[in-house]
């Protein structure tokens, strides 16, 4: 039986402390060109005992996709000195500290607000955004490849122990693997080996300048979401995703990481299929490889549930309200976790300004649709208590 305190190796002889994750989540908490703040510094200090291994949130390889404000950069070599804070600032007590590379595609409408047309894989219109979009050359796609090597390379010289690729989430290396937004008709599209394509390449060349650079532990791997039926808008199923899965088997990863089902995380059965997300793509995935499961866990018995199906579980809306996840399991006081959240203990959590305006009072977003360069706050558990402590929040910030 898998315990949470497990150390566990992974396949280029890094060794985590727990089977415990934290997942990327964005805090809208750079500067809008892109830099590291303090409060983002002070957030990640707080969560330094989380977890064994904490992934930051999406940092863009290409400043045509910004899909936040406040989102990281990763694209110029002028944003080292503040990464080199946020690797050893995570990395305080022993965690595994991993960049996420990120590329919006479609969903960049921070860099149409700045006079750009985010780019797709093809030229179509997409009814849930309000701006133009421009597919891209075969020229383009070499350029966001090679950047995604350079943006590696630039984590291996900030210090991170890792990086992971950000393949889910409708980004757009998402965008090159469904069918519903890629009908090319070259290399990177048609067939659904086709539509791989794109992501394996930057597989390829991350793993490469790893392999060239990096420490030989150097952590790599890729985030996929579960599947992409929306209605009638089927972009893959699971069964694409396993297909995909099995090509990432030739490749030289150590880890998988699917992003989890909001209503049932871990745990969510796909359409048509018979067992969960997370035991359907571990009964695919290579034994070398591990499976980080993701979603809806909030205390020490769902976590451990969690990881006799995948090899690690990443926590996030729990990763918010509780700071000292990983520590108090390690120290035996799991019926210490906290896993709601409550004005009393909001100080110390050290969420960022925007974070907290953002779940507090729902700021950025309008209507049924974010605003440019925000996402739709998922509720916490009991958030309701802070939502009615608004005024003490307009004091406060």
């Amino acid at each position: 039986m898998n315990k949470l305190t497990d150390r566990v190796t992974l396949r280029h002889g890094a060794e985590l402390n727990d089977r415990i994750v934290m997942a990327p989540m964005v805090t809208w908490g750079g500067t809008d060109t892109g830099e590291v703040t303090q409060e983002q510094l002070d957030y990640y200090a707080r969560r330094s005992q989380v977890a064994g291994m904490i992934i930051t949130e999406a940092t863009y390889v290409d400043p045509e996709g910004i899909a936040f404000k406040g989102e990281l950069g990763i694209s110029n070599d002028r944003y080292l000195p503040g990464l080199k804070k946020l690797a050893k600032t995570i990395q305080s007590h022993g965690a595994k500290a991993i960049l996420q590379l990120h590329h919006g595609g479609r969903e960049a409408g921070v860099y149409y607000d700045r006079g750009g047309l985010p780019v797709v894989p093809s030229q179509m219109d997409f009814p849930f955004i309000d701006y133009p979009v421009r597919q891209l050359t075969k020229e383009q796609i070499h350029t966001i490849i090679e950047e995604f090597a350079e943006a590696t390379k630039r984590a291996i010289d900030a210090g991170f122990d890792g990086v992971e690729i950000h393949g889910a989430n409708h980004y757009l290396l998402q965008q090159f693997f469904s069918a519903y937004s890629n009908h090319r008709e070259d290399e990177y599209g048609g067939t659904l080996r086709k539509r791989m394509e794109f992501e394996l390449e930057i597989v390829d060349q991350v793993l490469e300048v790893a392999k060239k650079y990096a420490k030989k532990d150097f952590i790599i791997g890729i985030r996929i979401s579960p599947d992409e039926i929306h209605g009638d808008n089927v972009g893959f199923t699971y069964k694409e995703n396993q297909a995909f899965i099995k090509e990432l088997n030739k490749k030289d990863l150590d880890y998988v990481h699917v992003a989890g089902n909001f209503v049932k995380g871990f745990k969510y059965v796909p359409q048509g299929a018979d067992n969960d997300i997370t035991t359907l793509y571990k009964e695919v995935l290579s034994p070398e490889i591990k499976l980080i499961g993701c979603g809806s866990v909030f205390n020490a018995k769902e976590a451990e549930e969690a990881i006799q199906e995948a090899d690690l579980i990443a926590i996030a809306r729990e990763a918010l309200i509780e700071p000292e996840f990983a520590k108090k399991i390690h120290e035996g006081h799991e019926t210490d976790i906290i896993s709601e959240v409550s004005p009393e203990i909001l100080p110390d959590l050290k969420w960022t300004k925007s974070l907290t305006n953002i779940i507090v009072k729902g700021e950025g977003v309008t209507g049924k649709h974010a605003q440019h360069g925000y996402v739709q706050a998922l509720p916490l558990p009991n958030d309701d208590s802070i939502k009615q402590y608004q005024g003490g929040f307009t004091k406060r910030f």
